[in-house]
């Protein structure tokens, strides 16, 4: 599961869902945190994903 964090100052928009500044999410499906990877919030500094190491 990922991690989101809004560094932004600024609620982030994303589909259906809404990110308060400073807000964090964890437990974000990986799937659909791999989609954001590329987003324009994460090529500005402004969503910061983390992915957590998968147990052997």
């Amino acid at each position: 599961m990922a991690t989101l964090t809004n560094t932004s100052v600024h609620p982030l928009v994303l589909s259906d869902l809404t990110i308060q500044p400073g807000e964090v999410l964890e437990d974000f499906d990986d799937k659909d945190a791999e989609k954001l990877k590329d987003s324009l919030f994460v090529k500005a500094g402004w969503l910061k994903i983390e992915f957590k190491a998968k147990a052997k």
